[in-house]
């Protein structure tokens, strides 16, 4: 896992072909206008998908891991806690191939997602997102890169 700020994010090409492809999704201008919907990326198979939420109190979140997938998650607008885990420390439901989708059960400590954040997840890495950052649900608009690991 790594979290920091998107003015670095230059410096994390390096760890995979497809990131120079994602950074220049990252760098459009118009992102934060960019309505909800997936986004195909370059010829292969970087896509983002662009959501907005209400965050959750923790209760109502889930850790979660993907197999085929590195998650480059980015704040646009809005604040959240995302909870972070190693998947080896956690005891795992079933894995749907389809969905590439897994949860896992476990503890997790907490980073702050703000807006100019990022998070990158892979696929060892459990996380928690949606969790509410105060004492209250906020909107959160998200992009969330989805990289073939």
């Amino acid at each position: 896992m790594i979290s920091d700020s998107l003015d670095n994010f230059d410096k994390y090409l390096c760890l995979h072909r497809d990131f120079t492809d994602a950074a220049g999704f990252i760098g459009r201008n118009d992102s934060a206008e960019l309505p909800s919907g997936k986004y195909e990326i370059g010829n292969r198979g970087v896509f983002a998908l662009v959501s907005e939420y209400e965050t959750k109190e923790i209760s109502q979140c889930v850790i979660e891991c993907h197999r085929k997938y590195i998650d480059i998650q980015i704040i646009l607008t809005g604040r959240e806690k995302i909870g972070v885990c190693n998947k080896k420390d956690c005891a795992e439901d079933e894995y749907n191939e389809d969905r590439d989708f897994q949860k896992l059960h476990g503890e997790v400590g907490f980073i702050n997602l703000t807006p100019g954040m990022f998070a990158i997840f892979f696929p060892y890495d459990g996380h928690m997102p949606q969790t509410q950052y105060a004492d209250k649900p906020e909107t959160v608009k998200k992009i969330v890169i989805k990289v073939p690991a």
